[in-house]
C-alpha cells in the first residue's frame, strides 16, 4: 500500500521536531522557532501551545496527562505542567551537566528516559558547562527526595531516538550522528526488572554514507515505525517498518527530506504524522497500520 502524505501543517522555520498525540490533537516542536504548536484536526488548524520552549524536540506523555520535553536549548529535560508552567528537572549526572536532549519517553513506573545526545558543530544551550564525554541514554528516577539521573548506557556515540517495547521490556535506541559521521545503527537492549539494561543486539547497520533513524514509533503490532535518510546519499529519506527483531518489513519514501519524527494520531490512532527539516508537519491517513494505545 502506498503511502500518500498531505501537508497539514507549516512550513515552519527550520525543522520540525518531537511528535505527541494527546487524545484530540498532535502536539509538535518547531525547534528552530523555539514554539510547541498543536495541530486540531478537527480544525484542521495549528495554533500556539508553549511559546519560548528552548529548542525543545522530543516530547513525551506521562500517566498523569502531563509533558516532558527533550530540551536541547536548555540542555535539560523540563516538565510542562497542567496549569501551564513549566519545571525544570535535575539536570546533573555524578556532579556534572549532562549534553543536549533530544528524545524523551515515559514509562509505566514515571520514570523519563532520555536520549542525551550531543552536536559538536553546533553546541546548543549553556557554553558555560563542558560537554560529558561520552553521549548515552540517561534516565530521570523519583526517589524519595526528588528525582535522580541515572546513565544506561556505556557503548553509544550519539542517540538520536528512544522507543519502549510494549510491554517494556525492550529499549530501542537509534544510534549514531550522521553529521558527525558517526556508525548509523539500531540497536535492542533488554531491560531488566531492575531497570539495568542487557547485552545490547544491533538490529540494522546502516552504510557509512547513510542517514541513520532520526524517530521512532509503534504501530498496535509492536513493530517500529522509522524515520530516516536524506537526499544526500543512500536510498533517500524513508519510512521504514520494522518487526521487534529487526527484519525491514515494509519501506515508503518520505513526504519531505530529512524527515524527522513520526506518530500516530487521530480516532483510532489511525493516521500517521511526520515531521521533516523542510518545517512540515505531514500525515498519512490510509497506512494500513494503526498507532499503539497504551
Amino acid at each position: 500500500m502506498t503511502w500518500n502524505f498531505e501537508l497539514v501543517a507549516g512550513p515552519h522555520k527550520g525543522r520540525i521536531g518531537g511528535l505527541l498525540w494527546d487524545g484530540g490533537g498532535m502536539l509538535y516542536s518547531a525547534v528552530t522557532e523555539e514554539r510547541i504548536m498543536r495541530y486540531d484536526p478537527a480544525g484542521g488548524k495549528a495554533d500556539l501551545w508553549r511559546n519560548w520552549s528552548g529548542r525543545t524536540n522530543g516530547l513525551a506523555l506521562a500517566k498523569d496527562g502531563t509533558i516532558y520535553g527533550a530540551q536541547e536549548g536548555g540542555r535539560r529535560v523540563v516538565h510542562f505542567r497542567k496549569d501551564g508552567s513549566t519545571w525544570p528537572m535535575p539536570d546533573l549526572l555524578d556532579g556534572k551537566h549532562h549534553n543536549q536532549p533530544n528524545d524523551v519517553i515515559v514509562d509505566s513506573k514515571g520514570r523519563v528516559w532520555f536520549a542525551d545526545a550531543y552536536n559538536v558543530q553546533v553546541p546548543y544551550g549553556p557554553p558555560v558547562y563542558p560537554m560529558l564525554d561520552h553521549a548515552s541514554v540517561l534516565r530521570l528516577e523519583p526517589v524519595s527526595d526528588g528525582w535522580r539521573v541515572v546513565r544506561v548506557t556505556h557503548d553509544t556515540s550519539g542517540p538520536r531516538a528512544i522507543l519502549l517495547s510494549a510491554d517494556e521490556k525492550t529499549l530501542y535506541v537509534a544510534d549514531g550522528d550522521a553529521e558527525r559521521g558517526n556508525l548509523q545503527r539500531l540497536c535492542a537492549y533488554p531491560v531488566k526488572p531492575d531497570g539495568e539494561l542487557g547485552h545490547v543486539k544491533v538490529m540494522i547497520d546502516f552504510v557509512v554514507v547513510e542517514r541513520g533513524i532520526e524517530g521512532m514509533c509503534l504501530d498496535s503490532a509492536g513493530n517500529i515505525i522509522a524515520c530516516a535518510g536524506w537526499k544526500k546519499a543512500g536510498a533517500g529519506p524513508m519510512l521504514y517498518v520494522i518487526s521487534p527483531s529487526g527484519t525491514i518489513l515494509e519501506s515508503h519514501p518520505a513526504p519531505a527530506d530529512l524527515p524527522m519524527r513520526c506518530a500516530f494520531g487521530d480516532a483510532g490512532l489511525s493516521s500517521l504524522y511526520v515531521t521533516a527539516g523542510d518545517g512540515g508537519l505531514y500525515r498519512a491517513k490510509d497506512t494500513g497500520r494503526k498507532g499503539l494505545q497504551r
